[in-house]
């Protein structure tokens, strides 16, 4: 849930607001990679729906692979176009 959500902001507040993302400027991992529907289906990015963070959590499904500990994660996120493109931007 996000800030906005629970002080109940209105939408000039939310627009005046730095931090307030509209729900069409989200990018997920699941569409920039094309992942396929039953691999989208088996990553805990894609059931938590944070695509747009992927890269914080452990366990995704990343290039088919799963990596449960985030110090090899990491490592293979900073190889990958989604991490290298969207990471840096705030969220």
């Amino acid at each position: 849930m996000n800030c906005w959500e629970i002080k109940k902001c209105s939408e000039d507040e939310r627009s005046a607001c730095p931090v307030f993302i509209k729900e069409s400027d989200v990018v997920n991992c699941w569409d920039v990679l094309k992942c396929e529907e039953s691999k989208r289906n088996a990553c805990v990015a894609f059931i938590n729906n944070n695509g747009q963070e992927c890269w914080k959590l452990t366990g995704t499904l990343c290039h088919g692979n799963v990596i449960d500990e985030f110090k090899e994660k990491i490592k293979q996120c900073r190889k990958c176009e989604f991490f290298t493109k969207y990471a840096k931007r705030p969220m």
